[in-house]
């Protein structure tokens, strides 16, 4: 779109901002790729914890999921870096369901693909096509 801000497509979504705070020189016209990061691990999380808990029959009233990344600059160019992320899951149950939200808590990470990845350091491999008189639309 135009300086830092973007618009991407996953399936039928269409038009998902992107963009940098201006602090980062964006024009914080949505959340930043570090911000869908987190987002993309909480929603991954908090589901596969959901999807536990319903397998067990377990009516959750409230489950809360929040994450925090922690960014900073290192190495010798001192470029930004995400060094940590940190998630807390707050779950309400009515009943006596104490063994079986214990079982979800040691079962729900290996489930979601995101936290798998991260762990395991999955490789991203780049490609960049350059285009040749591609009328702008």
């Amino acid at each position: 779109m135009d300086n830092l801000h973007f618009k991407a497509r996953a399936r039928h979504f269409t038009d998902i901002e992107i963009d940098e705070p201006e602090s980062f020189h964006g024009t914080d016209k949505g959340p930043s790729s570090v911000e869908y990061l987190l987002i993309g691990i909480g929603g991954c999380l908090g589901s596969s914890f959901q999807y536990c808990l319903q397998k067990n029959h377990i009516p959750a009233q409230k489950l809360e999921v929040m994450v925090d990344g922690t960014l900073k600059h290192t190495g010798s160019g001192m470029h930004l870096s995400l060094v940590e992320i940190n998630c807390e899951i707050m779950v309400s149950v009515e009943g006596e369901y104490d063994d079986l939200v214990d079982k979800c808590t040691q079962q729900f990470k290996k489930h979601c693909v995101i936290n798998e990845s991260i762990n395991q350091g999955i490789p991203l491999n780049t490609t960049i096509f350059k285009k040749e008189n591609e009328q702008i639309k």
